[in-house]
């Protein structure tokens, strides 16, 4: 039993210096994960960004002219609706779709002329 005690000499603070020190990796291991997690998530892709820029760019076009987003905008990608609302303004709600997903729906209000 002597010899055995000589050869594990390991003195409780460096044991507890490696225990905190694995509890503190652990933790910043912990809050990288939650960031990458919130940060890669589907709403802050390019693809995302790339299909709410499609949507608000089809709200300009039909504001510029209405006659014209029926011919740019009618394939089976798009969907517009138009529907009348309360006093002179028309909502306009305009879905886009890809072959892989459907993005949310963007509603817009115009004047109604």
């Amino acid at each position: 039993m002597p010899l055995l005690k000589s050869l594990c000499n390991i003195k409780a603070n460096s044991l507890l210096e490696s225990v905190v020190a694995l509890s503190i990796i652990s933790v910043c291991l912990y809050i990288a994960i939650m960031v990458y997690a919130t940060v890669f998530s589907p709403k802050t892709s390019a693809k995302y960004y790339n299909s709410q820029n499609k949507t608000s760019e089809a709200f300009y076009a039909i504001q510029l002219a209405q006659d014209s987003i029926t011919a740019d905008y009618d394939t089976a990608n798009w969907e517009i609706e138009e529907e009348e609302s309360t006093g002179n303004l028309k909502k306009v709600t305009v879905k886009y779709k890809d072959s892989v997903m459907s993005y949310p729906e963007k509603s817009f209000y115009i004047a109604n002329e």
